[in-house]
C-alpha cells in the first residue's frame, strides 16, 4: 500500500493556514477502574489496558480533538492500583510469580509516568513542561541549549533508540508503555521536522516488542526491532534480513535450552524482571539484572554462568553466536560476516538494511541519531559513512561514552535524561521553520 493508497483524513483549510481533521472522534472500549495487583500477569495486562487508553489519546490529540475525561480517569486508575503495591503495610513491594515465590519490585516508573499523563492532560503543554523543569537540575539551560543545538534545522533522517534515550528506563519492558506526552513530543517532531524518522531498538518488533508498548499514531515512525534485523514500513509491510538457515537452527536450540532455565526455581525471576526473555530476530536476550538492581549479585553472576555455558556448548569456536553482556541483559547474537571474519550485527548494520529496503537517501543530510549507550554508536557510524552532515544529541551522564560521541561527531549536544530530550524535540517542532516534510495523515499543527 502506498502512502496515496492510505486511507485518507478529510480536511477543511481555513483562512489561517491551519489544517483541521475531521476524522472520527477516538473513544476507547474499555475502562480501567481499581484492581489489585498481586502477580506479573496481574501488572503486565494492567499496562496493556493503559496502551489501549493512550493510543486513542494521541490520536484525538493530533486530530484536534477533545479528551475523554473517562480516559484520564481511566489512567488514574491504573496509577492508584499500582500505588497500592507500595503501600500495603503487610508486604511492601511484593509481585508474586507464583503460589510460592514471589520478588520485590520497583514501579516507579510506572507510577511517574501516569502522573505526568494525567498532568499533561489535565493541565496542558505550558504548565506541563514547568512541571517536569522542576524534576531536573538546569533543566531550562539543557531545553534552551538545545533549541539553540537543532537551530529550527530539518533533517532527512532522525534515527533513535528507545529505552534510555526517548524513554525513561522501566524496570520490566512488558509494562514500559509510552506516555501520552512522550508520543505526542516525538511524533511532533518526527513528522514535522524530520523526512525520515526510525526507532532502532535491541527490543523485539513485536510478540513482545516495541509495537506493543508504543502509542504513536500510524504511519509516522519506522520501527526497527532486533537492532534492525526486521522492521515495519511507514505502510504497514515487515522487512526481516537474510539468516543462514543453519544458524537460525542453532538459535531455535539455543531458544529452547535457555527457555527451560525457568523451571528451576531459583532462575525462574529472570524471565519476569527487566527485559525478560526476549526472543527477537536472530538474536536472543534475557535479563539478569534489573534498572534498580533488585537481584542479589550473586545470582546475577550465576545466570551470566549458565547461559554462557549453554551458549559454547552449542557454539565451541565461537563462529555462530557472540555473547554481549550489558550488566543488565545477556544477549546472545548471530555472527554475520565482517570485514575482519566474523561480527555481531549492530545497528548500524541494521540502518544499512533498512536503507536498503527503503532508501532513505543516507547521502543526504542532515541527519540526527539519538541514543544512550555504546550499542547505539554504530548507528552513528553507519551514518557518517555516508555524509558528515550529521548531528547527535546522547542521553548519558557517562563521560567516557559522552567524550567517544563527540570525538566521531563534532555536532553533538550531551543531555542527563530522556525528558530533557523530549522537551528539546516537542518545543523544536513548533518553532522550526515549516517544511512540507513527511507529515502523517491527522498530524495537527
Amino acid at each position: 500500500m502506498s502512502n496515496h493508497d492510505r486511507p485518507a483524513t478529510v480536511f477543511l483549510e481555513k483562512e489561517q493556514g491551519f489544517i483541521l481533521p475531521t476524522k472520527e472522534y477516538s473513544i476507547p472500549d474499555i475502562d480501567i477502574s481499581l484492581q489489585p495487583i498481586r502477580s506479573f500477569k496481574d501488572l503486565f495486562r494492567l499496562k496493556a489496558l493503559t496502551r489501549k487508553i493512550r493510543s486513542p489519546i494521541v490520536r484525538n490529540i493530533f486530530s484536534a480533538r477533545v479528551i475523554n475525561m473517562r480516559s484520564i480517569e481511566s489512567l488514574k486508575n491504573a496509577r492508584r492500583s499500582l500505588e497500592d503495591v507500595y503501600y500495603r503495610d503487610y508486604e511492601t513491594n511484593i509481585i508474586h510469580i507464583d503460589d510460592l515465590h514471589s520478588i520485590n519490585v520497583d514501579l516507579s516508573y510506572e507510577i511517574r509516568e501516569l502522573k505526568k499523563d494525567t498532568y499533561y492532560l489535565e493541565h496542558g503543554e505550558d504548565y506541563f513542561i514547568d512541571y517536569i523543569s522542576k524534576l531536573y537540575n538546569k533543566f531550562d539551560q539543557h531545553v534552551m541549549k538545545g533549541l539553540g543545538f537543532l537551530d529550527n534545522l530539518h533533517f532527512n533522517c532522525f534515527i533513535t533508540d528507545r529505552d534510555g534515550t526517548t524513554n525513561n528506563y522501566c524496570g520490566h519492558y512488558r509494562s514500559s508503555i509510552q506516555p501520552v506526552y512522550n508520543a505526542v513530543f516525538l511524533s511532533r517532531f518526527a513528522s514535522l521536522c524530520t523526512e525520515h524518522p526510525i526507532f532502532i531498538t535491541s527490543a523485539p518488533l513485536k510478540n513482545f516488542g516495541i509495537i506493543d508498548v508504543s502509542v504513536n499514531p500510524d504511519n509516522v515512525f519506522i520501527y526497527a526491532g532486533s537492532k534492525g534485523r526486521e522492521f515495519l514500513d511507514l505502510d504497514l509491510r515487515e522487512h526481516r534480513s537474510f539468516i543462514d538457515p543453519l544458524k537460525q537452527e542453532r538459535l531455535e536450540e539455543l531458544t529452547l535450552r535457555v527457555s527451560e532455565l525457568e523451571k528451576k526455581p531459583e532462575l525462574e525471576k529472570f524471565f519476569y524482571v527487566g527485559s525478560g526473555l526476549q526472543l527477537k530476530f536472530g538474536q536472543l536476550t534475557i535479563a539478569r539484572q534489573d534498572v534498580t538492581n533488585s537481584i542479589p549479585e550473586e545470582e546475577s553472576v550465576a545466570l551470566l554462568s549458565n547461559v554462557t555455558s549453554i551458549v559454547h556448548e552449542l557454539d565451541p569456536d565461537g563462529t555462530v553466536f557472540r555473547i554481549l553482556d550489558t550488566g543488565k541483559d545477556i544477549e546472545i547474537i548471530l555472527t554475520v560476516d565482517g570485514e575482519n571474519g566474523t561480527k555481531d550485527f549492530d545497528k548500524g548494520d541494521g540502518l544499512k538494511f533498512i536503507d536498503s529496503r527503503v532508501n532513505l537517501h543516507l547521502e543526504k543530510g542532515p541527519h540526527l541519531v539519538c541514543g544512550d549507550t555504546e550499542s547505539d554508536i554504530p548507528m552513528l557510524e553507519a551514518v557518517l559513512e555516508y555524509t558528515d552532515d550529521v548531528y547527535a544529541i546522547f542521553v548519558t551522564r557517562d563521560v567516557a561514552l559522552a567524550k567517544k560521541v563527540e570525538s566521531l561527531c563534532p555536532s553533538t549536544l550531551i543531555v542527563p535524561s530522556p525528558d530533557i530530550l523530549l522537551t528539546i524535540l516537542g518545543i523544536a517542532a513548533l518553532t522550526t521553520k515549516r517544511k512540507k516534510g513527511s507529515k502523517a495523515p491527522g498530524i495537527f499543527l
